[in-house]
């Protein structure tokens, strides 16, 4: 009974690795119908240098979002996308103004100060009886 079981399965992977035949989008695996370029390009498909063929715009943008790639002009927009755009550098923000320290009022001392009063009243205290 074993060996008809096992017997299945080995087809049925048969079967799926000849189906598997053709480009899969390297984001979510899917099969990208078309052999060649234009023919992946006209089912939809986008090609990332570097990284592969996506079946959509979608698979691709979350694929860079992902592994942080900037997005390169599209060459389908006339542009050269083999030349990177200079990065501008960001200017140094103005230098922060400090305020002028406070004067303590005579009145009101800080926490810190009532704290050690009070451990060192208690210690009077504790030792004291």
């Amino acid at each position: 009974m074993e060996s008809h079981v096992l017997a299945k399965w080995i087809r049925s992977r048969a079967e799926k690795r000849e189906e598997a035949a053709g480009q899969h989008c390297t984001g979510c695996r899917s099969t990208i119908a078309g052999t060649t370029d234009d023919q992946l390009r006209a089912s939809g498909g986008t090609f990332l240098a570097g990284a592969g063929w996506f079946c959509g715009p979608r698979c691709e943008r979350q694929y860079r979002l992902r592994f942080r790639i900037q997005p390169a002009a599209t060459p389908s927009a006339g542009s050269d996308a083999a030349a990177p755009t200079p990065r501008t550098p960001t200017p140094r923000p103005a230098p922060l103004v400090s305020d002028p320290p406070e004067t303590p009022t005579p009145a009101r001392r800080s926490a810190a100060d009532e704290l050690a009063e009070a451990l060192r009243a208690r210690r009077r205290s504790g030792s004291g009886g």
